[in-house]
């Protein structure tokens, strides 16, 4: 059995929150290996329009850390080379007369849990996007949503945690963790490689219960897949981030049954597909747009059905996109708890193992839990409180 050196720390899964507590565990003096099955964003980090979106988090501590991700952002962008970081605020735009009571319900909800939303009419919303659809009738206007190139941001973190001394495996699978008794050795590589450490950390989203299930320590997690397209570069851009009328299904305030507002026609060509209207503005002038998504799947293929979607209605918001080329379409698996919050854990019962995963949205808080796990190896002061994010909160469920 071939051993390589030692390392003080390993983290396992490259998407953003591995490869961030990657580079902030290199950055707090530890030798670190970050191991991936394929490359530093392969997954979902490299398969997403770039949302830090705050609009539909539930108030409390979901809200909380979505705006402390949201900070932390901020400084990322300065400290990183460029990464299409932009304070461009987000709408939620409706076309449908139907929606508008839902949404003045929807803008007194988001008030009430801490966000500057306020509603646009027509005229308000041209001048934000003059290229806007003549069928787009209002929108919710949240001036704290803002937009990156998490392709980019993850390509920067590893970069830099290679630079800084750190170790990327890639391609590499791990096949287990490696125990004495309860404490981390180190992990196991399919091809019987070992790799020793300390400490460990599984940030491997939609796949930890692989590592974690023959520790006993599985998340309940639900995957999702999503869809996804880019456009050659528009002739316009689009200022900020643009979700649609879909996303007031999830609402439901009290007195309207939101999830009886109708579907478009395009959305029924396979009913068990949801749609999230989603449009961004890329540096190099392309657009990246969807999202169809399927609860349940983790087949990270693009399906007819669910980029017939994407392309009938996002040409609806925006017609002069209408005639720009295809370039690409994809689809991505993201996992979700079933309380849509991450589990960041360094007290599994197993000594040295951390638990980064779970990021249904990881665009706002992937990259501020890096900083996070770092802080948890080596027993500094914590940027954010962890308790409610610990693994435990759903074996008390079930208990």
């Amino acid at each position: 059995m071939a051993v390589k050196r030692g390392f003080d720390a390993i983290v396992v899964g490259a998407g953003i929150a591995g490869t961030a507590s990657a580079y902030y565990l290199r950055q707090a003096g530890f030798s670190v290996a970050l191991v991936d099955t394929h490359h530093p964003g392969w997954g979902a980090s490299g398969r997403n329009p770039g949302f830090l979106w705050l609009q539909t988090k539930a108030a409390g501590l979901a809200m909380d850390f979505s705006l402390a991700g949201r900070r932390f952002a901020e400084t990322l962008a300065d400290e990183l080379p460029d990464f299409g970081f932009r304070a461009s605020g987000g709408l939620i735009t409706w076309r449908d007369d139907a929606f508008e009571r839902v949404a003045r319900a929807f803008v007194a909800d988001r008030v009430a849990a801490g966000l500057p939303v306020s509603l646009l009419d027509r005229p308000a919303l041209r001048d934000l996007c003059p290229d806007i659809s003549p069928e787009v009738s209002g929108a919710v206007w949240n001036p704290l949503d803002a937009h990156q190139d998490t392709r980019l941001l993850v390509r920067h973190l590893a970069d830099a945690f290679q630079n800084g001394g750190g170790s990327i495996f890639a391609p590499a699978r791990v096949e287990s963790i490696v125990l004495t008794g309860s404490t981390c050795r180190g992990v196991r590589l399919t091809d019987g490689t070992e790799i020793s450490s300390g400490v460990v950390v599984v940030a491997t989203g939609p796949w930890s219960n692989l590592l974690l299930e023959p520790l006993g320590l599985d998340i309940s997690l639900t995957p999702t897949r999503f869809e996804a397209a880019e456009t050659a570069p528009a002739p316009f851009r689009i200022r900020p981030v643009i979700s649609g009328q879909s996303l007031f299904r999830f609402f439901t305030p009290p007195g309207i049954d939101a999830t009886s507002l109708a579907r478009e026609p395009v959305e029924l060509l396979r009913p068990e597909l949801g749609f999230t209207e989603q449009i961004a503005s890329f540096p190099d002038g392309s657009l990246q747009f969807g999202c169809a998504y399927e609860i349940g799947s983790d087949d990270a293929r693009a399906t007819v059905a669910g980029q017939a979607m994407a392309c009938s209605i996002m040409s609806r918001n925006f017609q002069a996109m209408a005639s720009l080329p295809i370039l690409r379409q994809w689809a991505g698996i993201v996992a979700q708890t079933p309380d849509g919050l991450p589990v960041i854990d360094a007290a599994s019962g197993l000594q040295g193992l951390i638990l980064n995963t779970g990021h249904f949205f990881g665009n706002l808080a992937g990259a501020f839990s890096g900083r996070i796990v770092a802080q948890l190896a080596s027993g500094q002061e914590l940027v954010y409180p962890v308790e409610g994010f610990a693994r435990r909160r759903f074996t008390r469920v079930a208990a």
